[in-house]
């Protein structure tokens, strides 16, 4: 049993045991009690180390967030922001939380575009808005967003005001040409088309309990193969994306030999597999 006046190192070093007991390895323990505290998880390795006391009310916050985090309840949902490349993201339910593998996305991207004055990208199924974000702030890029999801439309419209209010942002369907044309993005005239879409077969369940029981269907799950979503980006692509631009597409590691030979298909040259850090396939682009 754990004293009423606890040290941060009591509290976290139970809380570790809760959440491996549950199956959750890594820094959750410290990343909430930092959360918690108001504080950074430097400042609570420190307290740790120093046999600080915590503060009632943030043992209190804390053992709620450990609560709902041993459920299996996303760091991030809890925390309410998730970390992308230099910035944090505003996080909930109802939008897809963005992954360190997405960052490849971006790399990818931003290798093409890199130097180029003003390039336009379009950024379809932008989710929280990680991708599109990440791109007008390094590259300089003229960035349309497009999410079709009601609720994941107002998270990517929260973290755009305050990160990068000058992309313009769309509620609609990536593929009604209307739509896109209404704010510029014409046949030809994109560097770079990204997509980190849904490539879930539908019949497939995903093994980590946070994505099948938080993240949205709809970011999740197109189709028989998975791949019905990038099937219809394709041709799309090649329609928008001026000549010597790039399309790139995230999707799982045995999607990316189909995913060469569709955009081959459709017009684009140079198709290629980028892999991951973990060594897995993750992007597949293609020059047009």
């Amino acid at each position: 049993m754990l004293v009423d006046d606890p040290t941060v190192g009591d509290e976290v070093r139970a809380a570790r045991s809760r959440l491996e007991r549950a199956g959750i390895a890594g820094p959750d323990a410290e990343l909430l009690a930092a959360w918690a505290a108001g504080s950074s998880a430097g400042e609570i390795r420190v307290d740790i180390a120093m046999g600080r006391r915590f503060p009632a009310d943030a043992v209190a916050r804390f053992r709620r967030a450990v609560d709902r985090r041993e459920a299996r309840e996303p760091l991030q949902h809890i925390t309410g922001v998730a970390p992308f490349r230099h910035v944090e993201l505003r996080v909930g339910p109802g939008v897809f939380t963005p992954r360190p593998e997405t960052e490849l996305l971006v790399e990818v991207a931003l290798d093409h575009v890199r130097g180029m004055r003003e390039p336009m990208v379009l950024d379809v199924g932008t989710g929280s808005g990680a991708v599109g974000i990440a791109l007008a702030q390094e590259a300089g890029a003229r960035v349309v967003a497009v999410e079709l999801s009601p609720a994941a439309f107002v998270w990517a419209r929260r973290n755009i005001a305050s990160l990068a209010p000058g992309i313009v942002l769309l509620h609609a369907d990536a593929r009604d040409p209307a739509a896109l044309s209404a704010v510029g993005v014409q046949p030809g005239s994109l560097a770079a088309l990204v997509s980190n879409p849904p490539y879930v077969p539908h019949a497939a369940i995903p093994a980590d309990v946070e994505v099948r029981g938080f993240d949205p269907a709809g970011a999740l799950y197109s189709g028989a193969d998975g791949l019905d979503f990038v099937r219809d980006l394709a041709p799309l692509a090649a329609d928008l994306v001026a000549p010597g631009g790039i399309v790139a597409f995230e999707h799982a590691e045995h999607q990316s030999a189909a995913i060469r030979v569709m955009l081959e298909d459709a017009g684009f040259h140079r198709a290629r597999t980028h892999r991951d850090l973990t060594g897995r396939d993750r992007v597949t682009s293609a020059i047009r």
